[in-house]
């Protein structure tokens, strides 16, 4: 199954303009999410996101994110096995945001 994907760039420019149809998935356990999240970013540890699908918006540009961009993608492809439609990996997950020069909260 194809994925689309997002460029950090891309991303940024969205959370820069407050889109207010954005949603912004870490999908990363604790462990890892103690080291930051990027900013405006939902917390739903991917093993938790069956149970949390009611919290996924089908209205909005769902982005999620891991820290390399691997379990992402897998979460992206799970999710549009269930019918959602406007969903996107951020490529090269967290790593990329930092690597850019983004920071995190």
């Amino acid at each position: 199954m194809f994925i689309d994907e997002i460029e950090v760039a891309d991303l940024h420019q969205q959370l820069d303009t407050a889109n207010p149809k954005l949603q912004l998935i870490d999908i990363r356990h604790h462990a890892e999410i103690i080291h930051g999240m990027i900013p405006g970013a939902d917390r739903m540890p991917l093993h938790l996101l069956p149970q949390n699908l009611h919290r996924v918006a089908r209205d909005k540009m769902v982005v999620l994110y891991c820290q390399i961009g691997v379990l992402s993608a897998q979460a992206c492809s799970y999710l549009a096995e269930l019918g959602f439609k406007n969903v996107y990996n951020l490529r090269g997950g967290l790593q990329a945001w930092t690597n850019s020069g983004l920071t995190v909260a």
